[in-house]
This record gives C-alpha cells, structure tokens and sequence, in this order.
C-alpha cells in the first residue's frame, strides 16, 4: 500500500510538473525563470536581467514606455528600484498569478511569460513582458 501511494503521489508531481498554465509555462519553467531572476536581481546584475527581458520591454515609466536592452541597463536603477527588488526576491513560485497575459510577481511589479520561438510553438523561452516599478 506504501509503495502504490509513494508511486502515485510521485506521478501526481510529475503530471502538475508538466502542465501548461494559461500563460504558456509548465510550472517547472515558471519556477526556473523566478529563480534566474531572482538570482540576477539579488546581485543587481542589470546585462543578466536584460538577457530575460524580450525587447522591446514595457517599462511604465513617466516619460518612457518601452526600452531596448541597452536603455534597460542605462537605466537598470530607474526599472528595478527598492520596490521592485523587494517583490521579486519575496515572491515564491507557488504563489504567483497566472493568467492567458503571464505570470506577475507581487502586485504587478513584473510580468512573464512563455513565448513561442517558432510558428509551430514547438520551441519556447520565458521573458519578462512587462516591468510597472
């Protein structure tokens, strides 16, 4: 009976391992990319976290809208500030909210999501969408 419990408690994991969310990510990217994040944010590594940006990246700053990636690094401090920071070294992946437009950390500081590479979608990345700091 043991054995029987470990093996489907075991399949139970891998199955919600591999299902897709209404943002396009398997709950194994999801937390791959948070912890990527979260490790590039720590060390305020600003080349790191542009490398899991998509650009043009939506940054609701009072005068500008959208950054490429060299305006994202010059302005890494403007983007990622305390309180942005903050909600992403808080946010653990179990809790975050998902829905068809990404994943958000916190209170909407950051959005991402799964991205198709190819028509197809058979080739994926995940990316920050949207930063609101």
């Amino acid at each position: 009976m043991r054995y029987f419990l470990a093996v489907f408690a075991l399949m139970a994991t891998f199955a919600q391992a591999e299902t897709t969310g209404p943002d396009g990510m398997t709950t194994a990217q999801l937390g791959e990319f948070l912890k990527s994040l979260q490790t590039a944010v720590a060390k305020d590594d600003a080349s790191s976290v542009a490398k899991l940006a998509r650009f043009p990246l939506r940054v609701n700053l009072p005068k500008k809208k959208t950054l490429q990636a060299q305006q994202f690094i010059a302005q890494y401090s403007k983007v990622i500030t305390p309180k942005v920071k903050a909600a992403v070294l808080a946010q653990t992946a179990e809790s975050l909210f998902r829905n068809s437009n990404g994943a958000m950390i916190g209170n909407g500081e950051i959005w991402f999501s799964g991205l198709c590479l190819n028509k197809e979608c058979t080739k994926q990345t995940t990316k920050m969408i949207a930063i609101n700091p």
